[in-house]
């Protein structure tokens, strides 16, 4: 018999959620699995993720990266189809594992899906007045099972038109792979004491959140007395695609990717409240004051309240001066967060378990 042959197929935006995700559960079949052949189909930029977890790739252009070349829409998605589409058959994969929408983003996956024996959706949390709508759930028939990691506090009342299974939240590494505090100072460049607070933008695509995390940076910078602190501004894996601006002050910059395994280095963090840096920060017990940026599927500000009534963070209305300043007061008397392990392992078993068997 050959090896299971398993296509991943993982489209991400602004950040790389969902490229993580896929990473995560690709490496915890690879720990599960004796035989395996894996392929991702994907239109992502960060290469430093990629790196970090090898999987063989093909990739077409990002709609960015397009429009940059003189595309039309027209013609990416045209492109897209076809190159998902010979890699479904070129490969002969026994499953397919998309991330979060059925179809791909931009209908990339349309017309193809069934020719894959076994199919399976890693369904993140969507925004309840989205989760309806074409691009979410448009071909949600074509999946025999979906796979939802677990956002706390999540309204689980809304069910999918398919078998589905709840598994703990899903991040390429857990807390027992991190380095401990000195390890991870030291391999980030940072002094063994201090009290350095994370700023993040997300994964690095998103203008508007780069400039916001640096002006974060700079207030956490100013702030004086018993709560002073050192910010450090977390770049991201596409950092290429946004140009962080120029700052008055020094503002150290960290450029590890994956930061996950490096996160017990900082004494509390400021960051958007996307799926993955969320439920990172939290793993890891940092205390995290959470503020939303505006996406079309992810419901950041819902995740914010719902990690503060979990008791995993703070969620921020507003970044000023005195919401910062509030925030680095707390993170001085939180209590440390703690979230369930082994949600990459879970999905990987239930995958394996759906083709029948193959595990270790």
């Amino acid at each position: 018999m050959r090896p299971l042959r398993v296509l991943f197929f993982a489209n991400d935006g602004l950040g790389a959620g969902h490229l993580a995700r896929t990473l995560a559960i690709a490496k915890a079949l690879r720990r599960n699995a004796e035989r395996l052949e894996l392929m991702l189909a994907t239109t992502s930029e960060a290469d430093a993720l990629l790196a970090a977890e090898p999987i063989a790739t093909v990739r077409w252009p990002a709609p960015l990266a397009a429009r940059h070349s003189g595309w039309s829409d027209q013609a990416r998605r045209d492109v897209a189809r076809r190159v998902v589409r010979g890699a479904i058959e070129g490969f002969r994969p026994d499953l397919l594992v998309t991330d979060t929408f059925p179809h791909g983003p931009h209908g990339e996956l349309a017309g193809v899906v069934r020719e894959v024996p076994h199919r399976v959706l890693v369904r993140r949390s969507v925004r309840a007045e989205r989760a309806g709508d074409g691009v979410a759930h448009a071909g949600l028939s074509d999946y025999d099972l979906a796979i939802v990691p677990d956002d706390p506090v999540e309204d689980t009342s809304l069910s999918l038109p398919i078998p589905t299974t709840r598994v703990p939240p899903i991040t390429l590494f857990e807390a027992h792979e991190a380095l401990d505090r000195q390890g991870a100072r030291a391999r980030l460049g940072l002094p063994r004491e201090g009290r350095f607070i994370l700023v993040c933008s997300g994964g690095g695509g998103d203008q508007e959140a780069v400039l916001l995390a640096t002006r974060v940076a700079e207030l956490v910078l100013r702030v004086r007395g018993p709560h002073a602190s050192i910010p450090v501004l977390a770049e991201g894996p596409l950092a290429h695609r946004a140009r962080a601006p120029r700052s008055e002050t020094t503002i150290q910059r960290v450029h590890e990717t994956p930061l996950q395994p490096f996160l017990a280095a900082f004494d509390g963090a400021i960051a958007p409240a996307g799926y993955n840096l969320a439920h990172e920060l939290a793993k890891a017990g940092v205390p995290t004051a959470l503020f939303a940026m505006p996406r079309p599927f992810d419901d950041q500000a819902g995740r914010a309240t719902r990690f503060e009534q979990a008791g995993l963070g703070r969620a921020l209305a507003t970044l000023d001066e005195t919401t910062v300043e509030a925030s680095l007061a707390w993170m001085a008397r939180a209590p440390r967060p703690a979230l369930p392990a082994g949600g990459a392992e879970r999905a990987a078993l239930v995958l394996l378990e759906l083709v029948g068997g193959g595990a270790t």
